[in-house]
């Protein structure tokens, strides 16, 4: 009898395609056989790039342009973008003639205003009777606001041996558009650490150092978290991170 087989060729526009395919009958010979499909697939359009990636901080104009072109001349027209769910995007399709051939320029605009992460799909309808519909994946990444620059890193490293004073700084530097005061520093714990602020001036610049001491006398590992509370809207808090390690001095 006949076999009707119907494969998949999305992503495969101007190459070969070679898929094996496992065929079940009830020849008790050969009860299953394998069906190798091959041949050359013809590319519907040029879509570069082939996905829309929108990576900022909130508050910023994030926006990406996409190229759709047609593989042959009037082999299509796009008609429509829909997204299928559009909460934290704005899209707009627009055609432009290069040459003999019509291409479309696909505009995705981020409209979230909270930092996060989202996705999308954007669905071009063709009047193509074949294919219909194109898609483009969407994937948002959007930041909170840099205003802070922390050096060397948001994680203070307390290593020594007990009974040694050990101490470390980290210096926090409001970005040059920002200008916020730390009000109060406040470990989470606090029961082996020490904290001290400083503000400094530095080139003209309002400067901090948070330095951090170990309390802890004793032989062991501990961590803690240093919140430091801003009159920021943008970060209402910083945190500073802090882990210890206390070893045994070792024998003279």
């Amino acid at each position: 009898g006949k076999i009707s087989v119907k494969v998949n060729t999305t992503g495969y526009g101007g190459r070969i395609l070679k898929k094996t395919i496992k065929v079940y009958t009830n020849d008790k010979k050969t009860p299953v056989s394998d069906l190798i499909v091959k041949g050359d697939v013809k590319k519907f359009a040029t879509i570069s790039p082939n996905r829309a990636s929108l990576n900022g901080e909130v508050g910023k104009d994030i926006r990406i342009s996409v190229k759709i072109a047609p593989a042959t001349r009037d082999l299509f027209d796009l008609i429509e973008a829909k997204a299928d769910s559009g909460e934290n995007i704005r899209i707009a399709l627009t055609a432009s003639g290069e040459g003999d051939r019509k291409t479309y320029i696909l505009t995705v605009e981020n409209t979230r205003t909270t930092p996060g992460r989202y996705q999308d799909t954007i669905r071009l309808i063709t009047t193509n009777s074949v294919r219909k519909e194109l898609t483009i994946p969407v994937y948002g990444n959007i930041k909170a606001p840099q205003i802070v620059a922390i050096t060397p890193s948001a994680n203070v490293r307390l290593r020594g041996y007990a009974g040694e004073p050990l101490k470390a700084s980290v210096r926090i530097t409001p970005n040059d558009n920002s200008h916020f005061s730390i009000l109060e520093v406040k470990p989470r714990d606090g029961k082996n650490i020490k904290c001290d602020l400083q503000e400094v001036r530095e080139s003209g610049k309002k400067v901090y150092v948070l330095t951090v001491e170990n309390l802890k006398r004793e032989k062991g590992r501990y961590y803690d978290t240093i919140n430091l509370k801003t009159d920021s809207k943008q970060m209402p808090e910083i945190r500073i991170g802090v882990s210890g390690r206390i070893s045994d001095k070792p024998n003279q």
